[in-house]
């Protein structure tokens, strides 16, 4: 199962693959980016970490 984190940015908010370094998406807003992120994966077995703007682990959706 390939792992995702979304997570704040000095641009907004971006999603990254696990253990990579180049956003996959970005997103001004977090909200706009997690409707984004269930558009590019949907129908993949993925898990999706997504942090609070401080940093701090929030969710994980499977």
């Amino acid at each position: 199962m390939v792992t995702y984190r979304i997570e704040k940015t000095s641009k907004g908010w971006a999603m990254f693959r696990a253990r990579k370094f180049r956003p996959v998406a970005e997103a001004e807003a977090k909200e706009e980016l997690i409707k984004m992120a269930a558009q590019i994966l949907a129908g993949s077995q993925v898990a999706v970490r997504v942090q609070s703007a401080n940093g701090a682990f929030q969710e994980l959706r499977l």
